[in-house]
């Protein structure tokens, strides 16, 4: 082979390993990070608490109400796992019915309607469960109770914001902008 042959692949190589090396240096410490890479992992399935759970962690209970509520909750637990289930059943029923060709509306609505309707069960048995463990609360847990129910579960307003952002910001009433 001749030397200048040999100097073209040389040089071919390296401009190669330039720009694997740019690549690297660009995507690791330039390049913002993809969307998926800043989202927080998901927990693994089941790990979630349910909402009666979540609410007694808020509700900070201690040793002794956890051990009076806690066949309150086991039994809320299973409770909610078999209308979950058939929830899953019924949706999948749905999805079978609408992959048809010829759908049936009356099916589908009557459907759409079991969804709806175990779903206000589980409300409704949630909101049951919750107010079966009123009695093992303390005065301050039970007014904390009735804030979170307001909050998360009846959907209550939050208070309104100020026009222009929050009090003191740039651009808010009574504080002038540079």
């Amino acid at each position: 082979m001749s030397s200048r042959l040999v100097q073209i692949l040389l040089a071919l190589s390296l401009l190669l390993n330039t720009f694997v090396l740019a690549g690297f240096v660009y995507s690791s410490w330039i390049a913002s990070p993809s969307f998926d890479a800043r989202l927080p992992p998901r927990p693994p399935p089941g790990s979630r608490p349910n909402p009666v759970e979540a609410l007694t962690h808020d509700l900070d209970l201690d040793g002794g109400q956890r051990a009076a509520v806690s066949g309150l909750l086991s039994q809320y637990a299973v409770s909610r796992r078999e209308r979950l289930r058939e929830l899953q059943k019924v949706r999948e029923e749905t999805a079978a019915e609408l992959k048809r060709p010829d759908m049936d509306m009356a099916r589908i609505d009557m459907l759409v309607d079991q969804i709806a309707k175990l779903r206000t069960d589980q409300h409704k048995e949630m909101l049951n469960t919750v107010f079966q463990l009123e009695p093992h609360l303390r005065p301050d847990q039970r007014e904390r109770l009735r804030a979170v129910l307001a909050e998360r579960f009846a959907g209550s307003p939050q208070p309104p914001r100020p026009p222009g952002g929050a009090p003191g910001a740039p651009g808010a009433p009574g504080r002038p902008s540079r």
